[in-house]
């Protein structure tokens, strides 16, 4: 199988999300998407603003129509209170997989261009293939200077209309696959949605109307 990890607040998971990933899934040929809400990001110290259980029933909802779109609590709250680290969550996952089965990353192009800060970052492009999802106005020159130091290109980008290739290697050989979705314009802000909420407008538009009542019926926001 073909299985691509998304991890994120999903706070609260929108329609944005279920189009990068019907995209992902589309372009690549996976065969399952695993939805994976984040305990603790370590890169944002606020943190999320419903708590995990909420986050998770929401994603549950909002995948519920996608046969081919998973939960994962693998990246729940650490037992220490300790943040969750990506690398470590991907290790886990990948260890419970098969040795015939595929595993990507899935991300968006504004976590994906942080990447310099994640930790361990120079290791996890190595774990297993990513899948960047584009926002409006991304540019191939911001994906390769993301990369941390020690990272290079191997050749050009292989481009088309719906994946760019990066073929990556390291100081020590090894070689992963980077892919680009390039041409997505789902510019949609959790931030905003939670604003929009918090000043009583409506968010139905930009969010699946099983979540939309879920933070409805909860009091969320």
């Amino acid at each position: 199988m073909r299985i691509a990890f998304f991890g994120g607040t999903f706070d609260p998971p929108h329609c944005g999300h279920l189009k990068i990933a019907e995209a992902a899934a589309a372009r690549l040929h996976l065969d399952r998407v695993l939805f994976a809400p984040v305990g603790q990001q370590p890169l944002k110290h606020d943190g999320p603003t419903a708590h995990f259980a909420d986050r998770v029933a929401m994603v549950r909802l909002a995948i519920a129509p996608y046969p081919a779109f998973g939960l994962s609590t693998l990246d729940a709250p650490r037992p220490d209170g300790k943040p969750n680290y990506t690398i470590d969550t991907l290790l886990r996952l990948k260890a419970s997989l098969s040795a015939d089965d595929e595993m990507f990353c899935l991300v968006g192009a504004d976590s994906f261009l942080t990447l310099q800060h994640w930790y361990r970052a120079v290791e996890i492009l190595f774990v297993c293939n990513f899948i960047v999802a584009g926002r409006p106005g991304t540019h191939l020159d911001e994906i390769s200077t993301a990369l941390p130091a020690g990272i290079t290109l191997s050749g050009p980008p292989e481009i088309s209309s719906e994946v760019v290739r990066f073929h990556l290697q390291n100081t020590r050989a090894q070689h992963s696959v980077l892919y680009l979705l390039p041409d997505l314009h789902e510019d949609i802000s959790a931030t905003r949605i939670r604003t929009a909420l918090a000043e009583g407008e409506q968010a139905g538009q930009v969010l699946p109307s099983s979540v939309a009542d879920y933070i409805h019926q909860h009091g969320l926001y």
